[in-house]
């Protein structure tokens, strides 16, 4: 049942019985496994085949890499990550990670505490750094580009180069990744706040490395 002449009796066969045979035979001339292949697919193809691997995080400006990797991952498929479907993640933070890595985001500290009194992170008479129980708490950097010819102390700059203000899409696709990331019975809260002010008990070292008014990285939530 390979070729459509080998279900045909004879070559007096009409129309109707040769679209009838066409259709029973194994030699269409369509490329699905192509098709379903998210690295191999043409690009006009990818949001139909993320809509039939039920992808939930898009965004329509990504590179056509970018979506092909996320349709991978959904999909099971992925050569980076062939053993573990990005959807089976949900809930955990590897899949929080994993989510994040496709809006350009990163985890840097998690705290989940079970209740509201934790050894070794307790603070007395407060709730341990103020988290609340039974929720996971994040820290995730996300890098945000300053528009040209923005308003600065300092370096103001007039007319309509000074209304102009900081881009914040990517928060909102970092919270939309970690809102999918989780699963209904989980709780999270989340902030941004990866850079903090320079104090002296950094002990910074005055090599010009730093600078009055500077900035440092955060690696915990504490």
């Amino acid at each position: 049942m390979s070729v459509v002449g080998q279900l045909l009796p004879n070559d007096s066969a009409g129309i109707f019985e040769q679209a009838l045979a066409a259709g029973m035979s194994d030699s269409l001339p369509v490329p699905y496994e192509q098709l379903l292949d998210p690295y191999e697919t043409e690009a006009r193809f990818l949001p139909w085949l993320a809509a039939h691997y039920s992808v939930d995080l898009w965004f329509d400006d990504w590179s056509d890499d970018r979506k092909r990797e996320m349709i991978a991952q959904a999909a099971g498929r992925s050569i980076q990550f062939p053993a573990s479907p990005i959807g089976e993640l949900k809930g955990m933070r590897a899949g929080a990670q994993r989510y994040l890595d496709f809006v350009d985001a990163e985890i840097v500290d998690v705290v989940s505490h079970p209740a509201r009194f934790a050894f070794g992170r307790a603070i007395l008479g407060r709730t341990p750094i103020h988290h609340l129980p039974f929720t996971a708490h994040y820290l995730v950097r996300v890098t945000l580009e300053a528009p040209a010819g923005r308003f600065q102390i300092g370096r103001a700059n007039f007319g309509r180069a000074a209304l102009r203000s900081v881009d914040l899409e990517p928060l909102r696709r970092a919270k939309r990744a970690l809102a999918i990331a989780k699963v209904p019975e989980t709780h999270y809260s989340v902030t941004f706040a990866w850079r903090r002010p320079l104090t002296i008990q950094d002990g910074i070292l005055i090599d010009g490395s730093h600078v009055v008014g500077g900035w440092m990285d955060r690696t915990s939530l504490d």
